[in-house]
């Protein structure tokens, strides 16, 4: 299909791919501005405007709007999408039926002729809806004629995800094509230094900077993570990972990526060895395919075994076209120590963590190393080096008691010895008190997985004992779900009094938090809260929620344990817990079908493999059977002409041999005449030989000799010389002769 011939289009979306492509198109700009074009896409208009876009409906073209704005067309052929196109918006989403997903590169071709760029969504996101064909452009974005096949944006797109909120970046490859803006406006960066050669004086947004190639190996301050790519200029990777490590702070993070060239990387083994010995630890990787739609769609994490060692398929790596790898800095000079900081107790990391590098290394999700191997290697170093007394003790042990490999076997009476230890300390400062309730929390879930359900309760106790208003509210996640686990066990052991007890315990403490914490401790600056702040003070009000409805149904006559258990547990949590439990199982079962499905589509291909050989095999013997049918015919008319030929010859030969038998009669019969005469003369020849004899006076032959006639005949001719009277004679022979002939 051609550019300019024409998609065949639906007559409109429905509301799903509605929903799907409104919340493609928000994510990649967020509420603003809308001009939409095309009656194939009025259903977006509804969950746009929900979302606090201010919609206009523009069925002629989309021209202009005041302040940040977006345009939305329907681009079902190249003069719509060329109409669409000459505009003055600030970014462009074209849509198109799913059919026309094979044009696309045609699509960028011509925005890219009227001044259009590829917009950073595009590399930063899993990419648009499968139900339809979408470009999303912008002024200005990344110039790229071929997206699909940008291997660079696309790993730049990955370490845009990878940044941390706050994080200090040096991206060395991003100057090129306007590649920086994919980490820019799409990570939480605080500072982008991006490596240009020669350094562009262009106005650039707040927190971004150009850097000599040479200035970003003496950055003055540390930074959190360095993007960059392996390539020919990278000959020394010691010195190379040297100058990486230098501007990195402990907990840093490396994002390279390796360009597999034929599926071979001959750098990809060396670099991994060289991190391991720069003490760059490597946490992740992934696979990257150009085969997929640009974007994150194009990379697949690499597994670890139950040793925690990365996977590396060696059939990925021949099919593979990039392996990007993300190290961490785990050793050097971490955050030094300010107890005179003045900070809300939640991200006071510096003020009560001998070095607060420590949160972003083992302890806080999403920030933290997701190897649990290596955070376990982390921790164990945390509490041989560390004082028993201080926060980042707590925090490693902490971390162990919940890996389940440290728990396990041996150690585990000595981690549960040392966490009751440190939960008896007097409290140093308020993040010990937040490992002390954290620690009596693990340790009573470690009791209760193993059956001892006494000393569990006697943890769960412990916790609800806790003031966790010296720290925030938000601790109060442990202290409510202490009295939810501790009235179940209670409950279990048939004692409904201390159940209820502990339930009203723990409905009671909600109410103290959500009643009497200083809003500073929840949220940390009002006018900049934390992200995650409120989300855990609506968990501690969700396990309010199963308390309030434990203490409700257990206080109904009469008593309905089963109920009683499910109506309290229909917390947000579980139910998300079940919710993500159904989609892991719909996965699975889905890969099971697609597992099928290949097995059977192998099956198919092998057997229509099978069914075209074997059509060939009759389709060479219907061949063969026609030459030999033709052969046969012309054998059977060569016969039947034989045939007549022959038939005609026996003919005539019966005409010949019927001549030749008359022939051989006649003669037969000639023979036998002859035969006769032949016996007349030969007796008139004795006759006359007797006769001869009496003239001449010989004795008569007893036999006339078998020589021949004629040779009696000249015998008696020398004897008629002889005689007195041959004139006579032969008078008398004459005449004899005569007679015979007669006859």
């Amino acid at each position: 299909m051609s550019d300019s011939s024409p998609c065949v289009a639906a007559a409109t979306l429905d509301a799903q791919l509605a929903e799907d492509l409104a919340g493609y198109c928000l994510r990649a700009v967020g509420p603003s501005r809308v001009c939409l074009r095309g009656q194939e896409l009025a259903a977006i208009a509804a969950p746009l405007r929900a979302a606090g876009c201010n919609v206009v409906e523009d069925a002629q073209g989309a021209s202009s709007l005041p302040g940040r704005s977006l345009g939305i067309a329907w681009a079902g052929d190249a003069v719509e999408r060329s109409s669409a196109l000459d505009c003055t918006l600030d970014s462009m989403v074209l849509i198109g039926p799913a059919e026309c997903s094979q044009e696309l590169s045609g699509w960028v071709k011509q925005a890219v002729a009227q001044g259009w760029q590829m917009h950073p969504a595009t590399y930063a996101l899993e990419g648009a809806p499968a139900g339809a064909a979408v470009l999303a452009l912008s002024r200005e974005g990344v110039h790229s004629l071929q997206p699909s096949v940008d291997l660079q944006a696309s790993y730049h797109g990955l370490a845009a995800a990878l940044v941390r909120p706050g994080d200090a970046v040096i991206a060395t490859d991003a100057g090129d094509r306007g590649l920086w803006r994919i980490v820019q406006q799409h990570s939480r960066c605080r500072w982008l230094g991006v490596v240009m050669e020669p350094a562009l004086e262009l106005e650039l947004e707040p927190g971004v900077e150009w850097l000599e190639p040479s200035a970003w190996r003496q950055n003055a301050q540390p930074v959190d993570v360095v993007i960059t790519s392996l390539g020919h200029e990278h000959s020394d990777l010691s010195v190379w990972l040297q100058h990486v490590q230098a501007v990195l702070a402990r907990s840093g993070r490396l994002v390279v990526a390796i360009p597999l060239h034929d599926g071979r990387s001959a750098q990809a083994r060396a670099l991994m060895d060289a991190m391991e010995q720069q003490g760059l630890a490597i946490d992740r990787a992934w696979w990257q395919g150009l085969n997929h739609p640009a974007g994150l769609s194009q990379f697949v994490e690499v597994p670890r075994d139950a040793d925690d060692h990365l996977l590396l398929d060696p059939t990925i790596t021949a099919t593979a076209d990039a392996l990007v790898l993300m190290a961490v800095k785990i050793n050097g000079h971490g955050v030094i120590r300010d107890a005179s900081l003045q900070a809300p107790n939640i991200i006071a990391f510096q003020r009560d963590y001998l070095d607060a590098s420590l949160v972003r290394l083992i302890v806080a999700m999403g920030l933290r190393l997701e190897s649990a191997g290596l955070r376990r290697q982390l921790a164990d170093r945390v509490l041989r080096e560390c004082p028993d007394t201080s926060a980042d003790y707590g925090a490693a042990l902490c971390v162990l008691l919940y890996d389940t490999t440290a728990s396990g076997g041996d150690r585990r009476d000595a981690l549960l010895a040392a966490a009751k230890r440190y939960m008896d300390l007097p409290v140093a400062n308020p993040t010990v008190l937040r490992w002390q309730v954290s620690l009596a929390f693990a340790a009573a879930l470690l009791h209760q997985a193993d059956g001892e359900l006494s000393l569990a309760a006697d943890c769960y106790t412990r916790v609800l004992a806790f003031d966790v208003l010296q720290f925030s509210p938000l601790l109060g996640t442990k202290t409510t779900a202490a009295a939810v686990r501790l009235g179940w066990i209670r409950f279990g052991q048939g004692d409904v009094a201390a159940a209820r007890e502990a339930w009203a315990r723990g409905l009671d403490e909600a109410r103290r938090l959500s009643a009497q914490s200083l809003w500073r401790e929840v949220v940390g600056n009002a006018d900049a809260p934390e992200t995650f702040a409120l989300p855990e003070l609506a968990a501690v009000m969700d396990e309010a929620g199963c308390l309030a409805s434990a203490l409700r149904l257990t206080a109904e006559v009469p008593l309905r344990p089963g109920l009683a258990w499910q109506w309290s547990n229909r917390s947000w949590r579980t139910q998300l817990h079940e919710l993500r439990s159904q989609l892991q199982h719909s996965k699975l079962w889905l890969e099971q079908l697609q597992d099928s499905k290949d097995w059977l589509d192998g099956q198919y291909h092998q057997l229509t493999a099978a069914l075209e050989q074997s059509r060939q095999v009759i389709e060479a013997a219907r061949l063969q059977k026609n030459l030999l049918d033709k052969e046969i015919a012309g054998i059977r008319a060569a016969f039947h002409l034989a045939h007549q030929h022959a038939e005609a010859r026996q003919s005539a030969l019966q005409g010949e041999l019927r001549q030749a038998q008359a022939e051989n009669a006649d003669l037969l019969d000639l023979y036998a005449r002859q035969q006769a005469v032949h016996a007349r003369l030969e007796a008139s020849a004795r006759t006359l030989a007797a006769a001869t004899g009496v003239v001449m006076g010989n004795a008569p032959q007893p036999c006339l000799p078998a020589e021949s006639l004629a040779a009696e005949m000249s015998r008696l001719a020398e004897a008629l010389e002889r005689l007195p009277m041959k004139r006579m004679v032969r008078v008398m022979l004459s005449a004899l002769t005569s007679l015979l002939r007669r006859r």
